[in-house]
């Protein structure tokens, strides 16, 4: 948000509207180039983990431990060329991409940031996978120091520094892909500190590495796809401002979308430690017996409980006051305001279904993921093009907002009728109440009283803050905040016995 805050006060609308449409693209070819692996190397690895404490032997691989170089091997090889290979045309076809999205001398400034960015595609895509990686490990430290802390903050410093010294906009490109080198090294730090467990004796490795090759790709392939589908939906509609309209609206759309980011990265942290505890849950009881629904369950059930916790009330705040807080990226920002109450909104109902996605690829069920990131992505084109010609920005927020409901109501379907496992309970309700009661209250009654000031949002935003942390602490049992820990380790000690 600081990043989005200075470079769109700095440059002005227009300039900021086509640096963050070169990000949009850079961020869509990572993911392209990524194929999936860091989902499929964190399944693997959080696997192959269960199996060595329990003495079995990983299907194919014959390793009887954590995931070897070989696995590692085979994800990364494609990420790699991958990475090269649309690297390469991005750099000398930047100048065609640029003009496919925009006209006159602003295509110039596009290309040169599109050339500069493409050179660190194949970085990015090889971070994406090794975070997985580590995170199979069952550690957030190198995805939360590299990723959530060193990336940004280092962007912030680089691009900003850049900026304040009047450097040209490929120099200021080049200061923001600092920050995927930085993400990059931790994750390789952190992994190379790892032994590699060799194979097993006996195992022939041409027929290892057949079987490991079809059952790796076989697994992530599906899931390449549908992120691929969801950085599309999450991305392409800025894009697709840039084209039917004007870099400006583009910044607006984009300031407005990453206001919303406070709350998202609550998701994307819940989402990423939940993924190791599903794939574990499931590991630990191989048939889809009711211990298994029983763990998944409380699992799911917890997590969508701590994830409302955590962003109902920013949500709801940021919908409150949102032409307030966006003034602080500008004046010609404040008529985002719609964007953000349209996407605020849907929000909710995608925080408020938790990590159901997360949950249903865990399970093995890569494909029906898949399937349902299509559906989005095909509902956030469509009503892109109805809407953005029509309504403008507003439209595009619809376009997402009808995209990401429809990507949330899909799993939750899925995860009940092929786990048995149902949203909702006592935790998630409390979490509701108490969030839309400490959060809604305190905006409702200094809207009436005080009026849309960003003072007066600061003030119900602390009040609510401290309404939503006492009242958590007083109900942290019926939050699960306090015993879902030792409850589900005694669960999994009695399942083991």
């Amino acid at each position: 948000m600081a990043l989005v805050a200075f470079v769109a006060r700095r440059l002005g609308a227009d300039s900021a509207g086509l640096f963050f449409e070169a990000i949009a693209l850079f961020n869509i070819a990572v993911v392209v180039c990524a194929f999936g692996a860091d989902t499929g190397l964190l399944r693997w690895t959080s696997s192959a983990r269960v199996n060595a404490a329990a003495g079995r032997i990983d299907p194919g691989l014959g390793i009887p431990g954590h995931a070897s170089n070989l696995v590692v091997g085979i994800a990364l090889i494609p990420v790699v060329v991958a990475g090269l290979t649309v690297g390469a045309a991005g750099y000398f076809f930047s100048g065609r991409l640029a003009a496919a999205l925009v006209d006159g001398a602003q295509r110039s400034t596009l290309a040169d940031q599109l050339a500069v960015m493409s050179v660190f595609v194949p970085i990015g895509a090889i971070t994406v996978a090794l975070l997985g990686t580590t995170r199979g490990y069952g550690t957030m430290v190198p995805t939360v120091v590299g990723e959530r802390i060193g990336r940004p903050l280092v962007q912030l410093l680089a691009v900003g520094g850049a900026i304040l010294a009047g450097a040209s906009a490929p120099v200021v490109a080049g200061a923001w892909c600092l920050g995927v080198i930085v993400s990059f090294e931790v994750a390789a730090l952190w992994l190379a500190r790892l032994r590699p467990v060799p194979v097993r004796r006996g195992v022939r490795r041409r027929i290892l590495l057949r079987n490991t090759m079809r059952e790796f790709w076989g697994f992530t392939l599906p899931r390449a796809f549908a992120a691929i589908s969801r950085i599309g939906v999450l991305w392409l509609d800025v894009l697709l401002v840039g084209a039917f309209l004007e870099p400006a609206d583009a910044a607006r759309y984009t300031v407005a979308t990453r206001l919303l980011q406070v709350g998202f990265l609550a998701v994307d942290a819940v989402g990423q430690a939940a993924e190791p505890m599903f794939a574990q849950a499931v590991a630990e009881s191989p048939r889809a017996g009711s211990v298994r629904r029983t763990r998944l369950n409380h699992l799911y059930q917890a997590a969508s409980a701590w994830l409302v916790l955590l962003t109902w009330p920013g949500f709801i705040l940021l919908a409150a006051f949102s032409p307030s807080l966006l003034g602080l990226f500008g004046g010609q920002y404040r008529s985002a305001w719609p964007v953000v109450v349209i996407l605020a909104g849907s929000a909710l109902v995608g925080s408020g279904a938790g990590p159901v996605d997360v949950l249903l690829v865990m399970a093995g069920r890569s494909a029906s993921s898949l399937r349902n990131a299509v559906v989005s992505l095909v509902i956030n084109v469509v009503a892109n093009l109805i809407l953005l010609p029509r309504i403008g920005i507003e439209g595009a927020a619809i376009a997402w907002a009808a995209s990401r409901i429809v990507g949330n109501i899909l799993p939750l379907v899925q995860v009940r009728r092929f786990l048995g496992v149902r949203p909702g309970g006592a935790p998630w309700w409390t979490a509701a109440l108490l969030s839309v009661a400490s959060a809604g209250t305190p905006s409702a009654l200094a809207l009436i009283v005080f009026g849309q000031r960003l003072g007066v949002g600061i003030g119900a935003g602390i009040v609510a803050l401290v309404c939503h942390m006492s009242l958590a602490v007083v109900l942290r049992d019926k939050l699960a905040l306090d015993q879902f820990g030792v409850a589900l380790r005694r669960r999994s000690a009695r399942e083991a016995r």
